[in-house]
Order: C-alpha cells, then sequence, then structure tokens
C-alpha cells in the first residue's frame, strides 16, 4: 500500500499554491460567492459541452446523426470533471501532512465549480431528452419538462440536494477539517473516464480489439484501486497519522465510522461484479461474431 507523505516539513507546493498548512483557516464562501463559483462552473462545462459537440459533429455526423450526438457529447464533460477531480485529490492525498486539520483552497473551489457541474448537468441531460425521446425534438413543452421530471426524477433530486446542500454545507459547516477524507472520495473518480470510454465503444459497435480490451482493462483496474482499495489506504493513512497499529485503528475508532466503511464497501463490491460481468458478456459477443 501506498502511504502518503506525512513528514513534518511543509511542501512548497502544499504551502504556495494549495494552501494547505494546518495552522492556515479559509474563510467559508458566502452566498454570493458560492452562486458565483456556481456560474463559473456552468460556463465551463457548458463550453466543453458546446467544442464537444461541435467536433462530434464535425467528424462524425454522417456515421451517427444528430439524435446520437447528444448521447455521446453528454459524456464528455463527465470525464473532464472526472479528471479535473483527479487532479485536485492526488496531490492532497500524498502531500498532507495532519489528516485532520490540514486545508486546501483549491479543494474547496472545485467542489464549489462542481456545484455548477451539476446544475449544467441537469441542463444537458434535459436537451438530450427531448432529442431523443420527444417527438417535436428541438421545442420546449410542458409534456416534454414533465416526461423529463417523471423519468429522471432520482438524478435530479440527487444534483438538487448535492449543489443545493451538501456542498454548501461542506463549504462552510466542516470546522476546517477533513480535506483529505474528501479528497480521498474525490479519488473515486478515477474510473469515471475509463467507464465513460467503454460506454463510447460499446454504444458505437466497436468490434473484438485491442483497444476496447485495454480500456475494460484500466477500467477494472481504476476501479479496484480508487474505490475498493481506498477504504484500507484510509485507515492505514490514520494508523501513520496517529503512529498506532492497523489493528488499534480498527479497534479505537468509534463502530459507526466501521459501518459507514461497510455500508460504502457493499455497492462498491457489487458495481464492481457488475462491471467485470457486462465487460464479458460484450467480449464474449463479439468474439462469437468475429468467428462466424
Amino acid at each position: 500500500m501506498i502511504q502518503p507523505h506525512l513528514g513534518h516539513n511543509v511542501n512548497p507546493f502544499q504551502e504556495i499554491i494549495l494552501s494547505g498548512h494546518s495552522t492556515h483557516r479559509h474563510k467559508n464562501f458566502s452566498t454570493a460567492g458560492l452562486a458565483l463559483w456556481y456560474f463559473i462552473g456552468v460556463c465551463f462545462f457548458s463550453a466543453v459541452y458546446a467544442a464537444a459537440f461541435d467536433i462530434h459533429w464535425h467528424y462524425y455526423k454522417k456515421e451517427r446523426g444528430r439524435v446520437n450526438m447528444f448521447i455521446y457529447t453528454i459524456r464528455i464533460p463527465r470525464i473532464v470533471h472526472a479528471m479535473l477531480g483527479i487532479i485536485v485529490a492526488v496531490p492532497i492525498m500524498f502531500i498532507t501532512t495532519d489528516l485532520i486539520k490540514d486545508r486546501y483552497l483549491i479543494l474547496d473551489m472545485f467542489v464549489a465549480v462542481s456545484g455548477g457541474y451539476l446544475i449544467f448537468d441537469m441542463f444537458a441531460r434535459y436537451n438530450e431528452h427531448i432529442h431523443v425521446n420527444e417527438p417535436h425534438g428541438t421545442m420546449v413543452t410542458k409534456a416534454a419538462i414533465k416526461n423529463y421530471l417523471r423519468t429522471q426524477w432520482k438524478l435530479l433530486l440527487q444534483h438538487v440536494v448535492m449543489a443545493g446542500v451538501i456542498y454548501p454545507l461542506i463549504l462552510s459547516y466542516r470546522n476546517d477539517q477533513g480535506d483529505f477524507i474528501l479528497a480521498c472520495i474525490l479519488f473515486t473518480e478515477l474510473t469515471t473516464p475509463f467507464t465513460e470510454l467503454q460506454w463510447i465503444m460499446e454504444h458505437t459497435l466497436v468490434p473484438y480489439n485491442l483497444r476496447y480490451v485495454v480500456i475494460s482493462s484500466l477500467a477494472v483496474t481504476t476501479f479496484l484501486c480508487s474505490r475498493l482499495l481506498i477504504v484500507p489506504f484510509v485507515y492505514e493513512a490514520y494508523a501513520i497519522h496517529m503512529n498506532i497499529s492497523l489493528y488499534e485503528v480498527l479497534t479505537e475508532l468509534p463502530p459507526y465510522y466501521h459501518v459507514i466503511a461497510v455500508c460504502y464497501m457493499i455497492p462498491q463490491v457489487y458495481w464492481f461484479c457488475q462491471l467485470c460481468v457486462k465487460i464479458y458478456h460484450y467480449l464474449f459477443e463479439q468474439k462469437v461474431k468475429k468467428d462466424k
């Protein structure tokens, strides 16, 4: 297991770029400040979406058609958002000196921009919905809105709660603690680019080839490392930070910490098995077609 650097010297990158010294405190985001960062996030990911659609339309419009453009293009901002999260999270995970109190301004900025991403994603999904599922195409009607809310209400509720409640609470009411854990949570997005690329390859009927095998292998490997092994990583990092054994961590932490960890791990193991089964079936079907 890779161990985070827990030395006492403050890394210059940490001090200058990330403002991560344990004695440093950030001012809480005001409502206007948070709204501004949300707006920046909406504008940035809308620009990514528009650029991705333009590129898709220019190079693949005959191959995929206009309707499919919206299905594929909406996945590009997801990949960009995940990659930005990884860029923010990885340095924090490995230069943190105090797992509890170290603070990073760049992490708060990314969380705020992520709120804008969720707002963008709700509108982007609606745009996809009216082009793919509605007979009137780009027309915005009450029936189209009702149908969208009826079919996507779970996702929309999740986005509204995250952007309207969870993110503001993270930015304002965690008492300048927990940035290391938050970075570890962002690290779970490592698998997103590969699963999204895998989905695109499957739905564009990419045949059995080395490229798909490589992407699928990376999807499985990153899922294993970022979503399953992240819990042992956090436990070990805490043991090193407190200068105690891993066994002592397991016995001394309150039981509800372990309950949270188990509740997190159960769906991750399920999704990991589902991912492996899906890859196996796809490769098997493509192999049979190739043999015929």
